[in-house]
């Protein structure tokens, strides 16, 4: 439960109220009862610092998101996020890290669908874990390792033999 402060349509009195999620944005018009007007009202959010604050914090990680989105289009991958991770899809594979995370560890889809020491099945494993890397830097990898295993497929397929 949040409290937010709202602002009554009506005769413009300001209230404190409690809402479950879904949460109201700025902006956003809904029904409460009016304590001053003594009926039901159409009231608002109002701008406080710390609706600025969430404002805020909604476009930098909107930002981050489409400058992620923007830079895997560069190479020709997709991405989609899932809650702090992102998911990035490649011609080869899967890959995924949490974009948030200061220390990045890379999980990658697994060639060899099998986890030799357990026998367990493995859809993933981790490329890398908690290097110092930036969203960018990861991405270049990504591409860079699809590269070298492109040109792995390549040469496997040139080696066949000839009589």
């Amino acid at each position: 439960m949040r409290c937010y402060e709202c602002e009554c349509k009506n005769c413009h009195q300001h209230a404190q109220l409690h809402f479950q999620e879904p949460y109201p944005e700025y902006g956003d018009e809904f029904h409460h009862f009016c304590s001053h007007c003594g009926m039901e009202t159409v009231f608002t959010r109002t701008l406080t610092k710390k609706t600025l604050s969430e404002m805020r914090r909604n476009q930098a990680e909107s930002d981050l998101k489409q400058s992620i989105t923007d830079y895997c289009a560069q190479y020709g991958f997709r991405c989609r996020f899932l809650f702090e991770s992102v998911i990035i899809t490649t011609p080869i594979a899967d890959w995924s890290f949490g974009y948030h995370e200061r220390l990045k560890t890379l999980r990658h889809e697994s060639t060899t669908k099998i986890n030799f020491k357990t026998g367990d099945y493995a859809k993933t494993h981790e490329q890398f874990a908690n290097r110092k890397m930036t969203c960018f830097e990861v991405i270049d990898y990504i591409a860079a390792h699809d590269q070298w295993r492109q040109k792995q497929k390549e040469n496997s397929n040139d080696s066949s033999y000839h009589p």
